[in-house]
């Protein structure tokens, strides 16, 4: 895939006097900026996302990518920076802990929107099936927290037009 494709045609572009920055103001949100840095291979989601963890923030995994589609999706639909919190962190037992990719809160910060995302394909495929045997990573989270009201699987394919 062509990443830089991918965020111009979600509307991201080159921010002046920089070199391999791109960003994208959200007019719904007093112009909340957010850069994808091609020289240092990071996601900048800005000063109101929230995040519990930095390892959805950089190029290293195709996941990444579809989190950062879905940030760019639910900005654009109007939810607000600052009610979103990647990598939502619950301990699991014995020593361990689950991240939600992307959790979003209501105003009074209780869940709302809970979303594991997933590469289109095997990911997907492969995680669906788990969630339709045993709830798959999705439930486990909701039982950390039964506030939301949707829980979702979330994918994306970028395809050219």
């Amino acid at each position: 895939m062509n990443h830089k494709e991918l965020i111009i045609k979600l509307g991201y572009k080159p921010k002046e006097n920089t070199s391999g920055i791109f960003h994208k103001n959200y007019s719904k949100h007093d112009n909340y900026s957010i850069e994808v840095n091609f020289t240092n291979q990071i996601f900048f989601y800005g000063d109101k996302i929230q995040a519990e963890s930095k390892t959805t923030q950089n190029f290293s995994a195709p996941e990444n990518w579809v989190v950062f589609e879905c940030i760019d999706r639910l900005l654009e639909k109007g939810y607000k920076p600052n009610n979103i919190v990647l990598e939502k962190t619950w301990k699991t037992g014995h020593g361990t802990s689950g991240r939600l990719d992307i959790l979003v809160n209501r105003d009074d910060n209780s869940a709302y929107l809970m979303i594991e995302c997933k590469t289109w394909g095997t990911e997907f495929n492969k995680e669906l099936k788990n969630l339709e045997k045993n709830g798959g990573q999705l439930f486990t989270y909701f039982q950390q927290d039964k506030n939301a009201d949707v829980l979702m699987l979330y994918t994306s394919k970028f395809e050219k037009s």
